[in-house]
């Protein structure tokens, strides 16, 4: 039997468990955290319409390549949007591998 993109199953719970407290990987979380980005080809793509007249800086890990935007900032640190990288603290670590704040590149 092919399953394609318009089969659905229905079916009843009968029991179940949390394994973990941890935040899953779930498709919003590493849109949002680990900046995953939909393709262009993607039906559910979205265009960015959003042009800031004053853009800031956006800086690259040099450890795993994360790129720390400040549109977005780092909710996983708790580091809101709008905060540009030279004012987070000088103990903030890179969240994907945990690399100094003094590892990061400024993208130019």
């Amino acid at each position: 039997m092919d399953i394609d993109s318009h089969t659905i199953f229905v079916g009843n719970i009968i029991d179940g468990d949390v394994l973990s407290e941890k935040v899953c990987m779930t498709c919003d979380y590493y849109h949002q955290v680990k900046r995953g980005v939909t393709p262009k080809t993607a039906p559910s793509y979205v265009k960015n319409k959003e042009e800031e007249s004053t853009k800031m800086a956006r800086y690259k890990c040099s450890v795993c390549g994360w790129i720390y935007d400040p549109k977005i900032g780092d909710q996983e640190g708790g580091i809101g949007p709008g905060i540009p990288f030279e004012a987070l603290p000088d103990d903030w670590v890179c969240p994907v591998c945990g690399a100094a704040k003094s590892d990061f590149e400024k993208i130019e």
